[in-house]
């Protein structure tokens, strides 16, 4: 049986704003970062999707994002740390110009923070990879939605395209990618951004 999977970044948050790092640490919604879920709600709504399983990361950003986008719902979510943003170490909380200096466009920070107490690309992509394989393997809906994070979305989406293509796709906040999943596979769909 074939599935759908729609795994949405949070909305912008603080640290988004003041261009802090976040990764493991955590940061409020703002007021845009609710409007962009609520976006997403409505998207939603509009295109009459609806989930029959509900997951996100156990990060706050993230449930709040959630929790905006799916606002009335009847099921109860469930919270993942796999789902979690990519750990940058001793890197959280400074400003964002520190990882711009390492990110490359093929494996974003690779290992480079793991001598600092964060966590290696390859750790990151198989734990979002375990993660989003065991929901849909082991959940008999057919529509599910997962909120997760930039980084770990990022890498998640090359290791199913292939680091060249996965590359060329930017996960803003509250973007959806909208995968097939069939006998072990994600079939990449579509890049949805529901604030235009």
């Amino acid at each position: 049986m074939t599935k759908i999977l729609y795994l949405m970044r949070h909305g912008q948050t603080v640290f988004n704003l003041k261009g802090k790092i976040q990764g493991a640490s955590d940061s409020p919604l703002t007021d845009r970062g609710i409007e962009q879920a609520q976006a997403a709600a409505r998207y939603f709504k509009n295109n009459k999707i609806e989930f029959d399983d509900l997951f996100t990361s156990s990060q706050e950003r993230a449930c709040d994002t959630l929790e905006n986008a799916v606002p009335n719902h009847q099921q109860k979510y469930v919270r993942l740390k796999g789902l979690k943003e990519w750990h940058f170490g001793v890197f959280e909380g400074e400003s964002i110009e520190l990882l711009k200096k390492i990110k490359q466009p093929k494996t974003l920070y690779g290992d480079y923070v793991v001598p600092f107490g964060g966590e290696s690309r390859l750790q990151v992509e198989q734990r979002m990879t375990d993660t989003l394989t065991e929901i849909m393997e082991h959940h008999s809906g057919k529509t599910t939605l997962a909120v997760s994070h930039g980084s770990t979305i990022g890498l998640f989406i090359r290791k199913c395209l292939g680091y060249e293509e996965g590359s060329s796709y930017d996960i803003g906040n509250c973007h959806i990618l909208k995968f097939e999943y069939q006998d072990g596979q994600f079939n990449f769909i579509e890049l949805i951004d529901p604030t235009i």
